[in-house]
């Protein structure tokens, strides 16, 4: 089997680590790492060859810099890019901050301008691939990961499932705190990416979801991602959300806990980013290899430990643990291996992921890519049937697809009057002057990355 990483960052390693446990399962041959930045993909396909060989690899790795080459005769294409990296990132945060509104890279505006420079980056691979693996399983890990699925799969014929380890993070967390192992534990997830609710969470065929609801309070001693939200809340919903929908309930907390914290998550991001390239890219030169393995894992090692602290408005503690525990500890790439073992192997599984709603939720239209429950198996992918949102979900929901609908014509067409009406439509923004002084901001900042735009004009 070959696979290919499009996009060759920081994670990386953690992928390759997490394919070196599973190599024989999925009868992996050869691993391609491919990047349109020459010289980050030559440090990285060297560490993660270093990285292969330490963890006794079976399979080769290697780095090719021509897209379609990477790309020829590939089984499965793991896609995790970011147009313009982490600088228009920290633009993507800024410039609504400045308008009083949140800074994300995936919510509100921030995710808006993401997807409009991404989905076009991606549709060109798309159309490489459909030339030279046009029976490719592809699956997505870019953000925001709903958007770029539904943009997939609308504008090709290629088999693409989009994947968030959110969900996983939770049942992790809900299994610790009931004292089980995670694979005992079921969630009944709902939703979309990054705006979903579990309403189920079975253990030995009961559902403890209530009994969660009740001890909220200890649920959130237990666990960070947790400690974001009011028990009032959590009852008034009778549903245990994504932490991303902190950002929807306490939009405001959101706002004012990233300004006092001095900077953006971005920012801060590209700090630890662009110190871990200089480490890595002095260790690979020199051949330092064991040194650049010890400094990635502390520099990953604090980059994780940060993660929402300004959101929460929270000190950073000091991670602790080895180095093997913690390249095993994400989990997006578990979740990617998952899909990947259950396609390649015909092994079923039970995964939360990125797919059409083919009639999953009445309240959204059938081809509209949703985040639920899903079996996969050799033919890919299928949502389970859910019943329809909860009611608690239902305003949310349909409002956010609705703006996901208009961002991904906005991305495909250059329309800037789709662009605004997706942000009129987004429950962040929802005025139409606000809307227009974003877009117009957002696509003058990111200049070349955001071709074909016209100055809107009230």
């Amino acid at each position: 089997m070959k696979l290919v990483l499009v996009g060759s960052g920081v994670r990386t390693p953690l992928m390759i680590h997490g394919l070196i446990q599973r190599q024989t399962d999925l009868g992996l041959a050869e691993v391609v790492l491919h990047d349109d930045d020459a010289e980050r993909l030559w440090t990285m396909g060297r560490f993660a060859a270093f990285v292969a060989e330490r963890g006794g690899a079976t399979f080769a790795v290697r780095a090719e810099h021509d897209a379609r080459e990477a790309l020829r005769g590939a089984d499965f294409v793991f896609t995790a890019i970011r147009v313009g990296q982490d600088a228009h990132r920290v633009l993507d945060e800024q410039i609504p901050l400045r308008h009083g509104v949140l800074g994300q890279e995936t919510t509100g505006p921030g995710g808006l301008a993401m997807a409009l420079r991404t989905i076009p980056v991606l549709l060109s691979y798309a159309t490489m691939l459909q030339d030279v693996a046009p029976d490719a399983w592809v699956v997505n890990f870019t953000n925001p990961a709903g958007l770029i699925t539904q943009a997939l799969r609308a504008q090709t014929g290629l088999k693409v499932i989009g994947i968030c380890d959110t969900p996983t993070s939770m049942r992790t967390s809900l299994a610790s705190f009931l004292g089980r192992n995670p694979d005992e534990v079921r969630l009944d997830y709902v939703g979309l990416n990054h705006l979903g609710w579990v309403r189920r969470v079975l253990v030995d065929g009961r559902d403890r979801l209530p009994e969660l609801v009740d001890r909220y309070d200890e649920l959130r001693r237990h666990s960070h991602e947790w400690a974001l939200f009011d028990p009032g809340l959590i009852r008034q919903l009778g549903l245990l959300p994504n932490e991303y929908l902190y950002y929807f309930y306490s939009r405001d907390q959101a706002v004012r806990h990233i300004r006092e914290s001095g900077g953006t998550r971005g920012g801060q991001i590209r700090e630890i980013n662009d110190a871990l390239w200089r480490e890595l890219g002095a260790d690979v030169a020199d051949g330092r290899l064991p040194e650049a393995l010890a400094n990635y894992e502390r520099r990953m090692r604090f980059r994780s430990s940060t993660y929402m602290a300004r959101e929460r408005g929270t000190a950073v503690e000091e991670p602790t643990g080895n180095l093997d525990d913690f390249l095993g500890s994400e989990g997006y790439a578990a979740l990617a291996l998952d899909v990947m073992e259950a396609i390649a192997r015909q092994r079923p599984a039970r995964l939360v992921l990125n797919v059409p709603n083919d009639g999953c939720l009445p309240e959204l239209r059938r081809d509209d890519v949703v985040e639920v429950t899903t079996m996969v198996d050799a033919h890919g992918p299928v949502p389970l049937a859910t019943g329809g949102l909860p009611e608690a979900a239902v305003p949310l929901t349909v409002a956010v697809k609705a703006y996901e609908r208009l961002a991904v014509e906005a991305a495909l067409t250059g329309s800037r009057e789709a662009a605004v009406a997706a942000l009129v439509a987004h429950p962040l923004v929802g005025s139409y002057p606000l809307a227009v002084t974003l877009v117009d901001e957002l696509v003058a900042a990111h200049g070349a990355f955001l071709p074909g735009f016209e100055r809107v004009r009230g």
